[in-house]
């Protein structure tokens, strides 16, 4: 006996039946179904434990070396002093490698599926021909090839600049999103994207005019929840993200994946119907 799937046995089936069998990310779908986020942050996940585990291996390093100098009292004693100073000194830039290795993993994830979900959302909104509103973004934009791509910003002079820390939240207020999306992961995409662009561009050891800006957005925006750095001469010297915001890194790029979904969920049905 053949068993086939027609009309009739979803009948009886109420409106968002299936809604209770999927979780908010899966609307996500709506929009990308090529990216495999989960096993992308299996993937993170495993390399910051790896991370974290030689970096504690090193600290212990440290302290169990330290323990020796202060034991020590042979006629090596300088030699043992420096050893320690060293070791000391290249946990700074191992820290800050840890740091870079895992903003250098998140970052793209986020800018991947947030410019992939939004250029979709454009392609919806041009084969419908529905226009997006009336928000400034789209008064600047006009027919910009970029004005669905969050990586650029339109100035008031209707200029498209390629910088996505401001071209998301103007994009995302645009369509709606920002509705959708926490002010913790807004406070959250800009320091790590700053801080991204800081590190991928400068290195470990920043110019001392960025290591100021830096440590002026951190004062003026509370980041010290996400940084801490070494110092020189009693000033900044090299920036790390925190141990725990480390760790906090994939679940922070679930909560956005939640919030697209929920997104997805809730656009208009003319524009998720099928022409």
């Amino acid at each position: 006996m053949v068993n086939s799937l027609d009309d009739s046995a979803f009948e009886g089936f109420t409106p968002g039946y299936f809604d209770n069998f999927l979780d908010d990310r899966d609307y996500l779908h709506t929009l990308v179904h090529n990216i495999d986020w989960q096993s992308q942050l299996l993937a993170v996940r495993l390399m910051i434990s790896r991370n974290r585990q030689a970096g504690e291996a090193f600290s212990k390093a440290i302290e169990d070396e330290r323990a020796k100098v202060k034991a020590y009292n042979g006629p090596h004693h300088d030699h043992y002093v420096d050893h320690h100073v060293d070791m000391v000194r290249e946990s700074i830039y191992r820290d800050a490698a840890e740091s870079m290795a895992a903003i250098g993993m998140i970052a793209p994830l986020v800018e991947s599926t947030l410019g992939q979900s939004l250029a979709a959302l454009g392609d919806m909104y041009d084969r419908k021909n529905i226009h997006p509103g009336n928000h400034k973004r789209w008064k600047r934009a006009e027919s910009h090839a970029e004005r669905w791509n969050c990586q650029f910003y339109f100035d008031d002079k209707n200029l498209a600049k390629n910088n996505i820390i401001l071209g998301l939240p103007q994009l995302a207020a645009g369509c709606g999103l920002d509705k959708f999306l926490s002010q913790d992961f807004m406070t959250w995409f800009e320091a790590m994207f700053i801080y991204r662009n800081f590190m991928f561009h400068g290195g470990f050891e920043w110019t001392i005019e960025r290591r100021e800006i830096f440590e002026e957005k951190i004062e003026e925006n509370g980041w010290e929840l996400f940084f801490t750095c070494s110092t020189l001469n009693g000033r900044p010297w090299v920036y790390y993200i925190k141990d725990e915001a480390i760790v906090a890194l994939p679940t922070m790029v679930e909560s956005m994946l939640d919030s697209l979904g929920l997104f997805a969920k809730a656009l208009p049905s003319e524009l998720k119907s099928e022409p």
